[in-house]
């Protein structure tokens, strides 16, 4: 078998799962879930072999060229694990024929992007995954045209830089192939340099959802399926990672702009791109602070921490780039645990509005370990990989003198404590509302894969050497540093990070906090009603859901912040209020004004031959 096969099988599997689920849903979404399954476990343990393609061509230098190096396999890996969980998860969801016959080929577009091997392959598959998922977006709720028509414009702004800089390499190098084209690139004008690596940054900022082209992700995410925003935030915001990756390590970036000006001594162009990495994770942040709704607050939350993937991938370096590459990981596996409890709470509660909840722990005990886990990753806790992917960046920070990125690199980690805890407290703390008594846990086959991650969130966060020593073949594998590790020891910089004796550290201080909790008084427990404030008995239970509007003395700090999506919607009106005028003049249903514009314009001609 090889990857032809693979990606053959899955863009024909797309119309099968849609006939056999005319016939019975059940068995094509069951199906669906298996073969997402079978080309994970084929891809995870087949690993790379370098095996490359070449398929129809479409002029005599462009062809359709695939491969699996380490890079290559590191991402399939990621994007398949993602993909196949969340096919599972999805199994007691609702089902229908358009959506497993969309989620199909939003596979098929991912696995053919993963195992490109030049920019022509990437993006043609890339957008097959693109427009399943725009039609995806819409699929279940009413409203959500516009967040799809928002989501498609932002795709469109990335394709069309991108779908230049093909053109362009191809006129100015002579190739797409990566490989080619980072022999090449090196020799070139600075302007044709800059204008490739633009056009490139572009297309990675508008998929990744990193500032300023990240206003597509929060109302992606609150229309979206709830089955598939795992996928969206976990699985294909990845691809954007792998183009950063080509454009930055392997061409690499910071040979091709050594001799611009340096900043600390990075290159002023891989500066800019990782100052809007820091600006992504600091924005991402106070807006996920601000957030009531909590797709929302993971959509923003996927805002920052694709701007650490950007920030380390860009600054470079041995720790870095290792930090960017594991932090790809982590955050893949965390977005996707957190959007699966929440869909399994929205299952159980028909909401994902925090407020609107509360007291759920002792209902779905499960599904609140797997949430917090998964903000403890986010939030960089130790013993779960967050913590390794942002030690590591950290570490090339300190080593590089950066300030401002390390100041946004912080804030970030800081302030994902205060909106990792806003859904904490507001849906499974607190008590209980009334019309959640009957409340159960979430199916045992929605709880599985959400386990599973979970498991490898800790297992990697115990045991990162088994992670880094995959990222090490890749950095080797373009010429680039590895990171020295042994069985649970990372060396870096500032001294050495021992995992295992940190872990087990952790696990007597929480035996002993249990057992403190345990022979502790408990306090009474009472009805959420039966409780008064400020003399006046509670008689809804909002009034005493204290995580509406929970951080409003930090909120108001930020409401007079500047606003892409607000500066974004006042274009927006503006060309439709210039369309307006133009439909108005040219496309008027009274005859007399065609008759004025073709005398003026008869006018106009006569006068400049005259």
């Amino acid at each position: 078998m090889n990857i032809l096969f693979l990606i053959a099988a899955s863009l024909f599997a797309a119309p099968l799962f849609f006939l056999v689920s005319k016939l019975n849903k059940n068995a094509a979404y069951v199906a669906y879930a298996a073969f997402q399954i079978f080309i994970f476990v084929y891809v995870f343990f087949w690993g790379g072999s370098g095996a490359s393609y070449e398929v129809v061509g479409i002029t005599g230098r462009l062809n359709f060229n695939f491969s699996m190096p380490p890079v290559n396999w590191f991402f399939a890996s990621i994007v398949m694990l993602i993909i196949s969980t969340t096919a599972v998860f999805m199994l007691p969801l609702k089902k229908s024929s358009v959506k497993v016959f969309l989620l199909s080929l939003v596979t098929a577009g991912a696995i053919g992007a993963v195992f490109s091997a030049d920019f022509l392959t990437l993006m043609i598959f890339w957008e097959i995954s693109t427009w399943a998922s725009l039609i995806l977006i819409i699929q279940d709720k009413e409203k959500s045209t516009r967040e799809a028509i928002k989501y498609a414009a932002i795709a469109a702004v990335g394709s069309y830089s991108m779908l230049f800089a093909i053109f362009y390499m191809d006129s100015r190098l002579g190739t797409v192939e990566f490989s080619s084209v980072a022999l090449k690139i090196e020799s070139q004008p600075i302007g044709v340099q800059l204008t490739i690596f633009i056009a490139l940054a572009v297309m990675v900022l508008a998929k990744m959802g990193t500032f300023p082209l990240h206003t597509w992700l929060r109302g992606s995410h609150s229309s979206a399926p709830d089955e598939f925003s795992p996928i969206l935030s976990g699985g294909l915001t990845k691809l954007g990672g792998f183009l950063l990756f080509t454009m930055t390590i392997v061409f690499p970036s910071f040979k091709v702009f050594g001799k611009l000006p340096l900043f600390n001594g990075i290159p002023i162009v891989n500066y800019g791109f990782a100052l809007l990495g820091g600006i992504s994770i600091v924005v991402g942040t106070v807006m996920a602070i601000r957030m009531e709704d909590a797709k929302e607050l993971i959509a923003f939350s996927t805002v920052s921490n694709s701007g650490y993937i950007v920030l380390a991938l860009a600054i470079g370096g041995t720790y870095a780039t290792a930090g960017g590459m594991m932090h790809i990981l982590n955050h893949a596996m965390a977005s996707a645990a957190m959007f699966m409890a929440i869909a399994a709470v929205a299952y159980r509660t028909k909401t994902t509005k925090m407020h609107e909840m509360g007291g759920l722990i002792m209902k779905m005990p499960v599904t609140f370990a797997v949430y917090l886990v998964a903000i403890i990753s986010v939030a960089g806790i130790p013993p779960t990989s967050g913590f390794v992917s942002k030690w590591l960046i950290y570490q090339q920070l300190v080593q590089d003198g950066l300030p401002f990125l390390a100041f946004a690199a912080f804030f970030g980690s800081i302030g994902s404590f205060m909106y990792v805890f806003k859904p904490l407290a507001g849906i499974f703390l607190g008590q209980l509302k009334p019309e959640h008594e009957k409340v159960r846990e979430a199916p045992l086959i929605m709880l599985a894969p959400m386990a599973f991650l979970t498991f490898l969130t800790v297992f990697w966060g115990v045991f990162p050497s088994n992670a880094i020593r995959s990222i090490n073949r890749i950095t080797e594998s373009v010429g680039g540093g590895t990171v020295d590790v042994t069985f649970s020891r990372i060396v870096a910089l500032t001294g050495e990070w021992d995992s295992v004796l940190v872990t087990t550290a952790f696990a007597i201080g929480f035996v002993i906090s249990l057992l403190i909790f345990m022979r502790a008084k408990k306090a009474r427990q009472v009805d959420l009603l039966d409780n008064y404030t400020g003399g006046d008995f509670l008689y809804t239970a909002e009034l005493y859901h204290f995580s509406y509007r929970m951080y409003r003395p930090f909120d108001r700090l930020f409401e007079k912040w500047p606003s892409m999506e607000n500066w974004l919607s006042s274009t927006s009106e503006k060309i439709k209020e210039l369309g307006a005028l133009f439909k108005a003049v040219f496309f008027n249903r009274n005859p007399q004004v065609y008759i004025a514009l073709t005398v003026i314009v008869l006018l106009g001609a006569f006068w400049w031959l005259r």
